[in-house]
């Protein structure tokens, strides 16, 4: 295994961590999903990494990430984010995973 290929996949073990320490949750997959086909599919360029994903978000929607989920829509990944935003409302954001476009916004109810 290359040394370039060592370092990229204790990277990637890393990026749960860093995103701890970052005060992000953990991210639930659904729909027979897992971290390792995740990961998988970001080296292969299928996906946009969390990071680059989290860039795109906090352009335009600032706040509070409180959930994190990928999704498999229609055979589309779809990174879901839950945020509160500065002025308390509960926001559900979907971004496409492979092209980082913002599919849908909606405001939650706060019942």
């Amino acid at each position: 295994m290359s040394r370039h290929r060592i370092i990229l996949l204790c990277l990637l073990f890393l990026l749960p961590a860093v995103a701890a320490a970052q005060g992000l949750p953990s991210i639930q997959m659904e729909d027979g999903l897992d971290a390792g086909e995740a990961r998988a599919a970001v080296l292969r360029g299928e996906i946009l990494s969390l990071d680059r994903i989290l860039d795109i978000l906090r352009k335009d929607f600032p706040g509070e990430i409180v959930e994190i989920q990928l999704e498999l829509e229609d055979g589309i990944l779809i990174y879901e984010f839950d945020i509160l935003s500065p002025d308390g409302r509960l926001n559900e954001i979907e971004i496409e995973a492979a092209t980082g476009r913002v599919l849908e916004v909606e405001e939650e109810d706060n019942e």
